[in-house]
């Protein structure tokens, strides 16, 4: 069986195993974690993968007169509504799905991602399976939309829409980037790869970032606060060269090491206003930006992921994402993702909550940095 697009280490990682028609087992990998919780966009991917996963056990079990000549199992996400209860930890997890509607042409299930309530349990244990589902509690809640891949065929109809500003340009001709240049030099035009993740940051080196230079250059924290963000990238999971697949999109949906930075300047920026310092090229606050990175924690609370377009199964080498805040208030702050392909096609979109926190809550155990 070919490796899928996406990579050997990444396909490890989201793996889901059947345990009856409606429950699944997972691990979630340490190595995709931030700090000693794991990142959201990879939990996301472990839902979706549960999606595919249920329904292609279902089409093996089910006779094709009870399935409407096959239509309603043929089915893949095309939408996630995801909140976050409580803080996930490395290790063992129960998947629970609840068929809401199957229809031929629009499905949804509920999925609950559960774990026991006390992590140090597991730690102290040598299996990587929940033997007892007694002490679980649901940790993620989503709603996934799917639908028949055939029926997302045909022409597609594009509105009057466009990035702006407009990311900056390439060395082409036109303003279009070299992405042979850019990966192999890390520079190409006004492009140049972005900082490397910290030691913390597990999650975050699974990518090979690339932002505009101005992104990157040391600037106040009001500069920072205001800037928006974009970035290329490439999929490495494990540091190993991979492409973007439909699982791994919805991990970049909330991967984006700049803008968390611009959500750590515009915290700053509020606790220098709210105190009454000024937050100027002359106050002493000029930082260049990646040295904030780990200043604050950013939890994601909620994320909705529509996929507008499904990737190829041989998956696309690279994905331009742009970020945009609109507001910080009261640590919270909204975020809005767009990502497209080299053809400047839309891929998919994000709407997410998070909140900017003390890093130190996640480091700890669940009872003292609980939110």
């Amino acid at each position: 069986m070919a490796e899928p697009a996406h990579g050997s280490t990444f396909e490890k990682a989201i793996a889901v195993t059947p345990i009856d028609t409606n429950t699944y087992s997972a691990y979630l990998d340490p190595s995709w974690c931030i700090g000693q919780v794991p990142h959201g966009g990879y939990t996301a991917s472990v839902l979706y993968r549960t999606a595919t996963t249920h329904f292609a056990q279902k089409a093996a079990t089910t006779t094709t007169s009870s399935n409407k000549r096959g239509q309603i199992l043929a089915q893949e996400p095309i939408g996630l509504q995801i909140t976050f209860q409580r803080r996930t930890f490395a290790g063992p997890a129960i998947l629970s799905v609840q068929e809401i509607k199957l229809g031929a042409r629009i499905s949804t299930i509920h999925v609950t991602l559960s774990q026991v309530q006390d992590e140090r349990a597991v730690a102290t244990s040598k299996s990587s399976k929940l033997s007892d589902r007694s002490d679980l509690e649901v940790k993620v809640l989503a709603y996934v939309t799917l639908s028949p891949p055939a029926a997302e065929g045909g022409p597609a109809v594009t509105g009057p829409w466009d990035l702006s500003p407009a990311p900056p340009p390439g060395s082409l001709p036109g303003g279009g980037i070299d992405f042979k240049a850019l990966g192999e030099k890390g520079l190409d035009g006004k492009w140049k790869a972005g900082p490397v993740a910290t030691p913390t940051l597990h999650a975050a080196k699974h990518l090979q970032a690339y932002s505009p230079a101005s992104t990157l250059r040391p600037k106040t924290v009001e500069e920072r606060a205001k800037q928006v963000v974009d970035q290329w990238s490439r999929f490495a999971p494990g540091g190993t060269p991979a492409r973007w697949s439909n699982e791994a999109v919805v991990y970049l949906a909330d991967i984006f090491p700049a803008a968390l930075d611009r959500l750590g300047a515009m915290e700053t920026t509020s606790v220098l206003h709210a105190s009454g310092a000024d937050t100027g090229a002359g106050d002493g606050t000029k930082v260049a930006t990646g040295e904030g990175l780990v200043q604050f924690w950013y939890p994601t609370v909620t994320m909705n992921i529509d996929l507008k377009s499904r990737l190829p199964r041989e998956g696309v080498e690279w994905l331009h994402t742009r970020v945009v805040t609109r507001m910080l208030r009261g640590s919270r702050a909204d975020l809005e993702v767009l990502i497209l392909d080299q053809d400047e096609g839309l891929v998919a979109t994000s709407t997410q909550v998070a909140l900017v926190v003390d890093p130190a809550r996640n480091g700890k155990g669940r009872g003292e940095g609980k939110l």
